[in-house]
């Protein structure tokens, strides 16, 4: 047996019986998004058909099985079993369409993304008195220069030190930063 579910929103919930094995799978699609969600639980064979009910924020499915009732919460963010009956009351029950497995809705391939092209260098930006530029590194304002050599850089690293919790100029002996006390050995 095999159920069908319109959750709205472009979701949709399938819920199949397959021998002892329940296995469900919640899909939500967006412009240029999908995302899938699988559990596959061993509660016997059903003796009922599943009911869900959608509650604020959440989904419930009961399924009635040989060894007794199970109910499952259905999440934006995850599928679980619960331990106890939940609270049913103001629940609004959503229908689930019974579909031979044959018929059941398949969901649409995704148009793979394009490659990103690769990124040109850029001009540096300036503001007022300050200008950046990402390769290599660097930032002057005012008489300050910052520049942060890359790891494969041959040059002579400079003989200036900043704090790294506030950006105050320190010596290389220091241990402590005079501004704002953070320790600089770690």
């Amino acid at each position: 047996m095999k159920f069908f579910a319109d959750l709205g929103n472009g979701g949709t919930l399938t819920i199949e019986n397959v021998d002892v094995q329940t296995v469900i799978a919640m899909t939500t699609q967006s412009a240029g998004q999908q995302q899938s969600q699988q559990m596959s639980l061993a509660l016997g064979k059903w003796s009922a058909s599943p009911t869900l009910y959608k509650l604020p924020g959440y989904l419930i499915l009961q399924i009635d099985t040989q060894r007794g009732q199970a109910f499952v919460r259905l999440q934006s963010h995850g599928i679980s079993m619960l331990t106890e009956m939940p609270s049913l009351m103001n629940a609004q029950m959503i229908p689930l369409r019974n579909m031979p497995i044959a018929t059941a809705p398949t969901i649409p391939d995704m148009e793979p993304m394009k490659p990103m092209e690769p990124m040109k260098p850029m001009e540096p930006l300036r503001m007022g008195d300050m200008e950046m530029r990402m390769e290599p590194m660097e930032m002057r304002m005012g008489n300050m220069h910052l520049r942060m050599e890359s790891s494969t850089s041959s040059s002579t690293p400079s003989s200036a030190h900043f704090c790294s919790q506030c950006g105050t100029q320190v010596q290389e002996s220091d241990r402590f930063c005079s501004n704002c006390g953070h320790n600089l050995k770690n």
